[in-house]
This record gives C-alpha cells, structure tokens and sequence, in this order.
C-alpha cells in the first residue's frame, strides 16, 4: 500500500474507532433511558409522573437522533476509497497546507496519527467549503489567515 493510502487507512480507521465509541456510549444512554421511563412506576400525583416521563421521552428522541447522526458518519467513512487520489480537494482527502494537514470527511476536530497533527472536517463546514475543488497551490482566506495548498493525497 502506498504511503498516502496507509495515512489515509490510518486516519480513517481511528475516526472510524472514535466514531464507534460514541456509539456505544449513545446506545447505552438510549437503553437506560428506556429502562428508566418504563420502570417508572405511577406515583400518586400523576401529572409529575407524566411531566418526568415526558422529560426521559425528550431525552430518548435526542439521542435517537444522535445515534442517527453518529451512523451516518460510520457510514461516510467506511465508504471512502484509501487508494483514490485527486486533484481536487474532495471527500476524502488529505490536504496538507502551509498550516497545517486535513482530513476531508467529518468534522471530529485534531487528532494525532502516525506523529502528524491532522484535523478532521467536514465539507460542509466553513473551512472545508472553502477548501472545496482547490487545487495544489491555491490560496484561501479561513477567518483572516491565509492558507496555501501544498499537496492533495
């Protein structure tokens, strides 16, 4: 495997762990609000009862919505292709710059993989629209920095 794709294999596989790990930990939230709304018993001022079950039930419909969310990231990231190159900047890629390296995929922020600092972002966030279809060596403005282009794996 070329480097490029091992970094990209890399990055890819730690967002996808931490991606996971959240999860889990959505899943266990979703299962213990369930469990708490259904072992509630009825007390006997029953709009308290009502008002504390409509509470558990906000909270399960939130986390629903997290875990739908976390799933739909598993799912971009497992759809990216490790050996595809560009020279544009696109979905999944690399892109290094005079300040620092990209991840083009989610937006899950700075990790550190193979001793490289890289920030993982999404398209749709502000810096990576700015960053979209730039090729090698063009210039953007993210919040009055300037930033160069140097590579694009």
């Amino acid at each position: 495997m070329k480097q490029a794709s091992l970094l990209k294999k890399n990055i890819r596989e730690e967002l996808i762990q931490r991606v996971s790990i959240k999860l889990i930990n959505i899943n266990f939230l979703i299962s213990s609000a369930v469990d708490s709304r259904n072992d509630d018993t009825k007390s006997s001022a029953g709009d308290k009862h009502e008002t504390s079950r409509a509470k558990v039930q906000t909270d399960i419909d939130n986390y629903t919505k997290q875990k739908l969310n976390l799933t739909s990231q598993l799912n971009l990231l497992k759809s990216i292709d490790l050996v595809k190159t560009s020279r544009r900047v696109d979905h999944g890629s690399i892109v290094y710059t005079d300040k620092g390296i990209f991840f083009i995929a989610i937006g899950l922020g700075k990790l550190t993989v193979n001793e490289e600092n890289v920030f993982a972002i999404s398209l749709a966030s502000p810096i990576g629209m700015l960053m979209r279809h730039k090729l090698e060596y063009q210039t953007f403005n993210f919040r009055n920095i300037d930033y160069k282009i140097t590579k694009i794996l």
